[in-house]
């Protein structure tokens, strides 16, 4: 595995690509790891209505992903492919070129850091008005949390990969790319997955769903230990699910995590904007996620052996 950090400095505060309205100064990298006002920052940034939804192809899905880069560079990630870019570029299947946005922090053990856990979420959404603040700006923005978070501490075990995936509401395309076609690395080292897919409107049912999560897998106990940490998040445990970019992973015998929070009123509609996500909640959820992460990137737990290399682990019922 091959890891490099890019030399240059991206620009915070330059429009690169031309907007109808340039896009608003990006949010400062944050001083400290889920700071509530500076998470908020980056979902009200990332669902602005001058990125328009993010849609892959578009100056507000090229801006996105700079600010992405920008945030795996201020925390120290290095590209998985020795280069100088944190983007793996690709061609979607309607013709728009975009790409995944994908960061490292090595492992150090001699033995395990071949194995990679993965932190998913999509970057992309429909626009046209539909920007997406939930779906999936709040995933984003706890994967950001996550890597900071993770980038602060002495270096796991393993190796976690951070992805933000690009055209993902078109059909997994970014994952599908990130898995087949490689990012300087063998896709079979992959031996977790955790996904965050809406994440910001726990309000809603007063729940969040930690998908994936059946007693048999590795995840299971660590993510119970955790939550002890965060008494005042009910959260749902053991359903398999698909419908997100971990589905990419288990149909290929990865174990997976999915969190995600039931969005009712405003999935793919209009009024997915930063005004109604619920902040307390989605800072907690990103911080219980990171515990996992945490946890799975340092357990004496033997993933690589819970992994079924091209066998369908997603449980899910066709």
């Amino acid at each position: 595995m091959t890891l490099s950090r890019p030399a240059t400095k991206l620009a915070n505060a330059l429009c690169l690509v031309p907007i109808a309205a340039c896009a608003p100064p990006m949010p400062e990298c944050a001083s400290v790891p889920y700071d509530q006002e500076s998470m908020r920052a980056d979902v009200e940034w990332l669902a602005a209505p001058e990125l328009d939804g993010r849609v892959p192809g578009t100056a507000g899905d090229a801006e996105a992903r700079r600010m992405v880069s920008s945030r795996f560079e201020c925390f120290g990630l290095s590209t998985i492919d020795g280069g100088s870019s944190y983007e793996q570029p690709f061609t979607d299947a309607s013709d728009r070129s975009t790409a995944n946005v994908v960061g490292v922090v090595e492992g150090a053990d001699d033995t395990l850091a071949q194995d990679i856990v993965l932190v998913s979420a999509h970057l992309d959404h429909l626009g046209d008005g539909k920007l997406g603040a939930n779906d999936n700006a709040s995933g984003v923005t706890g994967l950001l949390a996550i890597a900071q978070d993770l980038a602060d501490q002495d270096a796991p075990a393993r190796t976690v990969v951070f992805a933000a995936f690009g055209s993902e509401e078109s059909g997994y395309e970014g994952s599908d790319t990130f898995y087949w076609e490689g990012a300087g690395f063998d896709s079979t080292d992959i031996v977790y997955s955790i996904n965050l897919d809406m994440i910001g409107s726990y309000d809603s049912e007063g729940i969040v769903y930690a998908l994936g999560t059946m007693p048999e897998t590795p995840a299971r106990p660590l993510l119970e230990s955790a939550m002890a940490d965060f008494p005042d998040l009910e959260v749902g445990l053991g359903e398999a699910a698909g419908e997100s970019d971990h589905e990419t992973f288990c149909r290929q015998g990865v174990p997976y995590v999915f969190f995600w929070t039931e969005d009712p009123a405003c999935y793919h509609r209009r009024c997915d904007t930063a005004d109604v996500i619920d902040y307390d909640n989605l800072v907690e959820i990103a911080g219980l996620a990171g515990t996992l992460t945490a946890s799975l990137a340092n357990t004496a737990v033997d993933l690589r052996a819970s992994v079924s290399v091209g066998t369908d682990v997603c449980g899910i019922e066709e």
